[in-house]
């Protein structure tokens, strides 16, 4: 993986990396990839379920690797973004659709993630889940 420290410019630039580097990745399944979007001691908090994985390689792995066994399909869709170039975050809104690989039950939710990045990649991210479960385990 490459540590690209390029800076971000544009509001654009900011939806860019979430809508298409990360979360059409996630839903593709596609692990390298959304990997590539964190730094190597990036930290990923489930806020609303007081969960923590740190590193990249290691906890930030290991919490896709359960999401993509757990879910057959996962969709997110309908984002909202609130961008601060000059601060290196964003805010996202958006809906997310699951259909679990054991049963075919979906779950439908209302996320809210905020962003703050290091160069071009998430340094720590803090996920708000409606529905009151975890599905990032």
């Amino acid at each position: 993986m490459s540590e690209n420290t390029d800076q971000l410019k544009t509001r654009e630039d900011y939806i860019h990396l979430v809508e298409e580097r990360y979360f059409a990745n996630v839903d593709r399944k596609n692990l390298e990839a959304v990997l590539d979007c964190f730094t190597e001691d990036a930290t990923f908090t489930i806020q609303s379920a007081f969960s923590t994985h740190r590193g990249r390689e290691t906890g930030i792995r290991r919490m896709f690797e359960r999401l993509f066994e757990r879910y057959s399909k996962t969709v997110h869709r309908d984002f909202r973004h609130v961008v601060d170039v000059e601060g290196g975050c964003c805010a996202s809104q958006f809906e997310v659709e699951n259909v679990s690989a054991s049963d075919g039950a979906e779950t439908q939710l209302s996320n809210c993630n905020f962003f703050y990045l290091e160069g071009d990649r998430f340094k720590k991210v803090y996920v708000y889940m409606s529905g009151g479960e975890n599905t990032l385990g």
